[in-house]
Formats: structure tokens, C-alpha cells, sequence
């Protein structure tokens, strides 16, 4: 998976242990032209792939077998392989107080409640990222 400068695909790592919703978002992310999206299932291989991929965007779920998601990020921060991408975290339970102080002291960019709506996820991956996918060489595929 090619990722890192403009014009190459954005990589996406999808963290998320129900296996029909990671099939879900990784179905929609790689719909929009230019994007690449790879996804595990659990903290371990999030970590293992961080060791070889260049991840550009994380899209990760709260509630993970093993250690959360949150936890997840803090592991990922003291990896001298982390850069500071953008992280939007999910979860169907929004009401836990670890994501509120999560978005609070800006360690995730984006929550996104499940269930969650098709367009609104591709809408904050395109924000998260900024500029650099608009446009009409990244548009949704049909």
C-alpha cells in the first residue's frame, strides 16, 4: 500500500473487532478514489502495522478485545514509528467518560457515534485530512 506524499493513496488503518462492520467501513473507504484502507481487529496487529505501513489516518473502535481503543492510542503516541495523524474514534456506548476526555484534550480528531451514517464517515475522513483529498480526482466511486 503506497501512502505519504500527495497523489498516492491515502492509507487508512481501520481498527475494529466486529468483523461485518471493519468489512462495512473498509468497503466504503476504498470506494473513494485514492483511498486504501486496511483493517485488524484487534490492538496487536494495529501495532504490528504501524511497524511497516506509513497509516495516514486512524479509524478506530473504543471498545476492542484486549485493551481499548484509547489505550490503543496512548501505546501508538510512545511508538517512535507514531506521527501525529488524524484518529477518529467510534463506538455504539458515547456516553463513556474516557471518550469525552479523549476529544476534550485533542487526542482523537473526530467521534463518530454507531451506528454510523455512510456519508458522514467519508465527510470526516475528508475533513480530518483536509484539503488534500477534495477534489475530483478523490470522489466517491459508483
Amino acid at each position: 500500500m503506497a501512502a505519504g506524499s500527495y497523489g498516492s493513496t491515502l492509507s487508512i488503518l481501520v481498527v475494529e473487532d466486529d468483523a461485518a462492520v471493519a468489512e462495512l467501513i473498509r468497503t466504503i473507504l476504498n470506494d473513494v478514489s485514492g483511498w486504501g484502507a486496511t483493517v485488524v481487529h484487534d490492538a496487536a496487529a494495529a501495532r504490528e502495522v504501524f511497524q511497516h505501513v506509513q497509516i495516514e489516518v486512524l479509524i478506530v473502535d473504543v471498545n476492542l478485545p484486549g485493551i481499548s481503543g484509547l489505550e490503543l492510542l496512548e501505546l501508538l503516541r510512545r511508538d517512535p514509528h507514531w506521527n501525529e495523524i488524524p484518529v477518529l474514534l467510534m463506538s455504539a456506548r458515547p456516553d463513556q467518560t474516557e471518550i469525552t476526555i479523549a476529544l476534550r484534550e485533542g487526542l482523537v480528531t473526530k467521534f463518530l457515534r454507531k451506528p454510523f451514517d455512510v456519508d458522514e464517515l467519508v465527510r470526516q475522513v475528508h475533513t480530518a485530512v483536509g484539503n488534500r483529498t477534495m477534489g475530483p480526482s478523490h470522489e466517491r466511486k459508483n
